[in-house]
């Protein structure tokens, strides 16, 4: 067994540990490689958000910039276990907040975030799926926008990677105007609607996978 899958282990037994974060980070970085210092830098990010003052200061947005900008060169597999994410889509909300006919809430229309995160969720035999004791509801790791729409779309509730370069409404369907949409509108939802550079490539790479390429 790899040394890191230990550390692995005691982050699945109790997701919410920062210490373990850190000590885990302090590990990684006395192993030297490149790899290594990229995940001992984000497990630190991922412990902190906490200290770094209001949400949307300058300092809370560099460190989400920098943090997508790591987890966009690590393995999924890795970091659906140590990452610290908010919970979209979330069902409980929902029935809390009812939104009225045609309000969007938040970024997305999907975008109700749970008042828990990825780290407070009990961990299943699946490291992509954890379950909310508060919502009673599995919550669904989403490596690409693709899989994070298809899970929206089936109202299911989803945590996205941090390595997905999101944007505005992009779990959204497709939207339709009444009478001809203007060129402007057409390009927009194209745009929209296009995966993102990080989503595409690790689509691209599970194709291969599936392919035995």
């Amino acid at each position: 067994m790899p040394a890191d899958e230990d550390f692995l282990r005691k982050l699945l037994d109790n997701p919410a540990d920062d210490t373990a974060r850190l000590v885990y980070a302090d590990w990684l970085d006395e192993q030297g490689d490149e790899t290594s210092r990229a995940k001992a830098e984000f497990l630190r990010g991922a412990a902190s958000p906490a200290g770094l003052g209001k949400k949307q200061s300058q300092e809370w947005t560099l460190m989400q910039q920098r943090l997508q900008e790591l987890a966009a060169t690590l393995d999924t597999n890795w970091l659906a276990v140590v990452s610290t994410l908010e919970v979209e889509n979330c069902s409980g909300k929902k029935e809390e907040h009812p939104a009225t006919p045609g309000m969007r809430i938040g970024r997305t229309g999907f975008d109700v975030v749970c008042g828990k995160r990825w780290n407070e969720l009990t961990p299943t035999k699946n490291r992509a799926v954890r379950f909310c004791e508060g919502c009673r509801e599995k919550v669904h790791y989403c490596d690409t926008i693709v899989v994070a729409r298809r899970h929206a779309r089936a109202g299911h509730c989803i945590a996205v990677d941090l390595g997905i370069i999101r944007r505005e409404q992009d779990l959204e369907l497709r939207r339709t105007v009444v009478g001809k949409p203007s060129r402007d509108f057409m390009r927009r939802e194209r745009e929209r609607m296009q995966p993102d550079p990080v989503s595409e490539e690790r689509e691209r790479r599970k194709q291969e996978a599936r392919d035995g390429g």
